[in-house]
């Protein structure tokens, strides 16, 4: 789903709001000032024809327009017409349409070509039965032309606003929104973190993000007292199964030694491998929650990666044999690393196990470890059973098996990529995987050459 900000979401649609009121108030102010302008010409009209009328002289059924009468006054032209509508004095405009009805009292707006006139006619009765008509015409282009000029200021005036508006908004909301983008940025350090004692910073000002802030904090509180409990259980429970177990293991050790039929022996052994397999996922349980709860410093030591990588694929040559695949190894020599030996030496052969574990018959598994820059880079590839991709995220979960019919067919004791992972980040690496169902999977990690820890 594609992401959008609730700051850009909330601006536009509070501009769009008031874009809309304001587009209807000058909307209205714009009709409101082209009526009145066109009021005004009306009257204008109005006035010119009564006055024109008013110096004109009647006599009887006869009439005569003084000489020095104007036609043409403020760019109002008069024209006169007897009662049968025969023009008798005066002009009209070029282009105007001379068959243009004369109607009484009613304001006709002309078009004639990009010509527009305004008309008003009169008809004054001035004997029994006789009517003398003043027409006055007035262009409409100075009304057009007030009209384009408010008509553009409005909407430059109405752009700059929402621009402004907009503007104005989109800064209030970040200022109001802010506390909500730290919370998110120290959420997520203290999600992909390791560190679950840490909280979010409280705001200054006790609104409702500061509440926010309290649940999210108190929230925090109890993932890690749930986080602290299980590792406490675990270890708790680790370390008292390890005396048993060792017992266990003693008591058919002797026993081994002791019986008189093969039949007998093998069924010792059965339980012998079995104690050994629970030791053996004891330790490496009882291994992290030690290394999680900090029960144990780790204190680096520079040292060869190349000969440790080496010895590590010599010893697991047999395990690939048994299971007749090609183990093989392509290594840098006389790569110089400082960390911790034991831990990146459980952290290759699990990867290599895994690839065996998981392999096909006849199959195989390469193992490539290069110098990268400042840093050593190590892959282990198989073309065995491959992993899905929706659930290349949830291998690296403690006793998670995504085949798991083989959960009780192997020797694995589901830890392997949890701890892989960990000691990963314990030394500041990182590590990818890339696999297709069927088709095998590759580890990536990368390690850096040198670096200052200590153990968690």
């Amino acid at each position: 789903m594609k992401y959008r900000s609730i700051k850009k979401k909330i601006t536009i649609l509070y501009t769009g709001c008031i874009a809309i009121v304001l587009l209807i108030v000058l909307a209205g102010m714009l009709f409101y000032i082209k009526n009145i302008e066109t009021n005004a010409a009306e009257e204008e009209l109005q006035g010119k024809s009564d006055a024109f009328y008013g110096r004109i002289q009647i006599q009887g059924e006869a009439f005569t327009i003084p000489a020095d009468l104007e036609f043409y006054n403020d760019g109002v032209i008069i024209s006169v017409y007897d009662n049968d509508g025969t023009p008798v004095a005066g002009s009209i405009p070029s282009n105007f349409p001379i068959q243009t009805e004369l109607k009484d009292g009613i304001y006709q707006r002309i078009e004639q070509g990009d010509d527009h006139w305004i008309v008003r006619d009169k008809g004054y009765e001035y004997a029994e039965g006789k009517v003398l008509w003043i027409r006055a015409i007035s262009t409409v282009y100075g009304i057009e032309r007030a009209a384009g000029q408010i008509t553009a200021a409005v909407g430059i005036a109405f752009l700059i606003m929402t621009g402004f508006i907009a503007g104005i908004g989109f800064r209030m909301l970040s200022a109001a929104l802010k506390p909500v983008d730290v919370i998110c940025s120290e959420a997520g350090e203290i999600s992909k973190g390791e560190d679950l004692s840490k909280r979010l910073t409280l705001p200054q000002t006790r609104d409702e993000m500061y509440r926010l802030t309290i649940e999210f904090n108190q929230m925090f509180d109890r993932l890690e007292d749930s986080f602290e409990a299980e590792k406490q259980f675990s270890s708790d429970v680790s370390h008292e199964l390890r005396t048993p177990l060792s017992v266990i293991r003693s008591q058919c050790e002797y026993m081994l030694g002791e019986a008189k039929t093969e039949e007998e022996a093998g069924e010792i052994r059965v339980i012998l491998n079995q104690a050994e397999k629970v030791i053996q996922l004891i330790t490496q349980l009882l291994t992290i929650s030690r290394c999680e709860r900090g029960g144990e410093y780790f204190q680096k030591q520079e040292f060869n990666f190349s000969f440790m990588a080496e010895m590590v694929v010599d010893t697991l040559q047999e395990m690939a044999e048994e299971k007749q695949i090609e183990l093989s190894a392509d290594i840098e020599e006389n790569l110089k690393i400082i960390g911790e030996e034991t831990l990146l030496m459980r952290m290759l052969m699990n990867l290599i196990e895994n690839a065996i574990y998981y392999g096909k018959e006849h199959g195989f598994v390469k193992v490539k470890i290069r110098q990268d820059g400042d840093r050593i880079c190590g892959s282990v590839q198989d073309n065995g059973i491959g992993i899905a991709e929706e659930n290349l995220d949830k291998i690296w979960k403690r006793f998670y098996r995504e085949d798991k019919s083989r959960s009780n067919t192997t020797n694995g004791t589901g830890l392997g990529l949890a701890m892989v992972k960990w000691i990963v980040q314990l030394h500041h690496g990182e590590i990818k995987v890339f696999s297709e169902k069927g088709a095998g999977s590759e580890f990536v990690f990368y390690i850096p050459n040198e670096l200052n820890f200590k153990g968690k």
